[in-house]
């Protein structure tokens, strides 16, 4: 899998998902669902910076409220 800090823009990705799902308050376990993979996978995202497919990535900044244009 490719980590965000191996392209550029994408280094804060987890870490920004980590902190908009908290503050709209869902779980991992919740997120996951609504995007539609498994929680795990969610957690490498954030927390090892793994990257997502195109259609995940966007499931999830448009769920999360992050700006597109930053990714």
């Amino acid at each position: 899998m490719a980590k965000g800090k191996e392209y550029p823009g994408f280094e804060t990705l987890g870490a920004d998902i980590k902190e908009a799902r908290k503050a709209l308050g869902l779980s991992r376990k919740a997120l996951a669902e609504k995007v539609n993979i498994d929680p795990r996978y969610l957690a490498n995202i954030e927390n090892e910076g793994t990257l997502p497919s195109l259609p995940v990535v966007i499931q999830l900044i448009k769920i999360c409220g992050l700006p597109v244009e930053r990714y």
